[in-house]
């Protein structure tokens, strides 16, 4: 695969929204910058791949994704999993939230996995360039600095089981005073049942994130010994 390829005007990008309207405006913004937009329709109930299928038809260079399918009833599924999917068949992709809670936290779930996710108020269509080449050297195992995995070491401060069970957790490499929500599932489940407020942990992290939202837990599979007084 060409490590350097880059998203040219006149590009075909696939926008995918359960919401017209949303969706049309998203189309025009692209056509303002030259691309061509395109888009699928259809309801695909619970059908992840089909609707994957269905973007792969089009041949897309792009794809933007909306998270939320269902209010319209475009698809019972979150649009994080055509994502997840279209990127693991090397297909650049990123997906668009309103990251309200708890979407932070289940979209944590997948973080490893996503290369890109913009809230849509903060999408701007002059870096989408920037969007797909995030995307295109991850799918080349080449991710950008503020994905990279760093094998960190990880305290639980809190464990909580409400709504769901989920770990607050501080990563000292990252920023050594600030706790981050994170969902159980991104501890192996070998060792859910032995951690505990104070626990430290080892796993991937990328340290170099900007905020939190960016932030992903990967291999988060050994508990680690307490650092020495004074060291973290």
């Amino acid at each position: 695969m060409n490590l350097h390829a880059i998203l040219k005007p006149s590009s075909r990008v696939t926008v995918i929204d359960d919401d017209e309207d949303g969706c049309e405006d998203i189309m025009d913004v692209l056509r303002d910058f030259n691309f061509e937009p395109s888009t699928i329709t259809g309801s695909y109930d619970d059908r992840v791949g089909d609707m994957v299928q269905a973007i792969e038809a089009q041949n897309p260079s792009f794809v933007i994704c909306d998270n939320r399918l269902q209010a319209r009833q475009m698809a019972q599924f979150y649009g994080v999993a055509v994502v997840k999917e279209l990127v693991s068949r090397s297909r650049p992709a990123m997906l668009l939230t309103t990251y309200g809670s708890p979407d932070r936290l289940v979209l944590r779930r997948s973080r490893f996995d996503v290369p890109v996710i913009v809230h849509r108020d903060a999408f701007e269509p002059k870096r989408l360039g920037e969007y797909f080449d995030v995307c295109w050297r991850e799918i080349n195992h080449d991710p950008v600095d503020a994905r990279r995995p760093h094998r960190s070491l990880i305290r639980i401060d809190n464990i909580t089981d409400d709504p769901v069970r989920q770990i607050d957790a501080v990563v000292p490499g990252w920023r050594p005073e600030h706790a981050v929500p994170i969902p159980i599932e991104c501890i192996a489940p070998h060792l859910r049942d032995k951690i505990s407020a104070g626990t430290y942990l080892l796993g991937d992290v990328n340290i170099g994130a900007k905020d939190e939202d960016e932030l992903f837990f990967h291999n988060v599979n050994e508990i680690a010994p307490p650092p020495k007084e004074g060291i973290e």
